[in-house]
């Protein structure tokens, strides 16, 4: 038990002394908040006027139907043992994909504004 004790002590000193020598994180390299702003402008608009090349979603297939492409992934349907194939094609999933990004980040902004018991429940 002392010598776990000792070794964990060992490990938290070594740390504080590495973190205390290493270099501050904020520097003449940081970016000010404006300059962050302006990249992130900068990225976004030219994400606006360059298409993104189209990659299929994992788990989707692409088939040919008639002169047009199609993505289709087998799921199964609750109540049922059988798969259906769920088949969409390049625009449809693009909105799966940003309305699955917007969700998860409305669902990763609420898990952070209700992080703990007290700022959810304004006691």
């Amino acid at each position: 038990m002392r010598s776990m004790m000792l070794a964990v002590l060992v490990v938290l000193l070594c740390s504080a002394g590495f973190a205390q020598a290493s270099d501050s994180a904020i520097g003449n390299e940081t970016a000010t908040a404006d300059q962050a702003q302006d990249k992130a402008q900068t990225d976004t608009a030219a994400e606006a006027k360059a298409p993104h090349e189209f990659k299929v979603p994992a788990g989707y297939r692409a088939k040919k139907r008639g002169k047009k492409v199609v993505y289709c992934k087998k799921g199964l349907e609750s109540g049922t043992r059988f798969a259906q194939e769920h088949c969409y094609n390049e625009e449809q999933l693009r909105e799966l994909e940003l309305k699955r990004e917007q969700e998860n980040a409305a669902f990763d902004q609420s898990r952070k504004v209700c992080g703990n018991l007290e700022s959810c429940a304004g006691t």
